[in-house]
């Protein structure tokens, strides 16, 4: 099976990368900010929505950004300890003339904002699926709409 490797440079490809992390856990011990490389890394266990009947399957999937020059987060307690927050959406509030603010939205009012000059992403699977450990919140639809599970 082909792991998925994507790719972001725009807000279109942003809305990909948001479909694809839907209802994914970020363990909070697997999420930094290294600020001398303007690099953001968190690391997720996504569903495979991509595979028939992947709802039931899960993979672990790494998510960079590159060019971040701030994080900032917002009721996210513990951000590299214990426990995990779900994902369930990635937006952008485009460009402006300092930069892209993008946001990682979770489950319960968790935030992590990105100040970047240009968006500069990729995500990629590590490893191969394997049988989920729960089921997803809510479930992507071929359209990239969304709805409950």
């Amino acid at each position: 099976m082909k792991t998925l490797r994507l790719k972001a440079v725009d807000d279109d490809d942003l809305e990909v990368f948001a479909t694809v992390l839907q209802s994914a856990r970020m363990p909070l011990a697997e999420v930094t900010w290294v600020e001398e490389d303007q690099r953001f890394a968190a690391l997720f266990r996504r569903f495979c929505y991509e595979l028939p009947g992947g709802e039931g399957m899960q993979v672990d999937c790494a998510l960079v950004l590159d060019r971040v020059a701030r994080v900032e987060t917002w009721d996210l307690e513990g951000l590299g300890g214990d426990g995990d927050a779900e994902l369930m959406t990635i937006v952008s509030d485009g460009r402006r003339e300092t930069g892209v603010s993008v946001s990682l939205v979770f489950r319960k009012g968790g935030l992590i904002r990105l100040e970047t000059d240009a968006i500069e992403g990729r995500l990629a699977d590590i490893g191969q699926p394997a049988a989920a450990r729960d089921t997803p919140r809510y479930a992507a639809t071929a359209g990239g709409d969304h709805h409950d599970a």
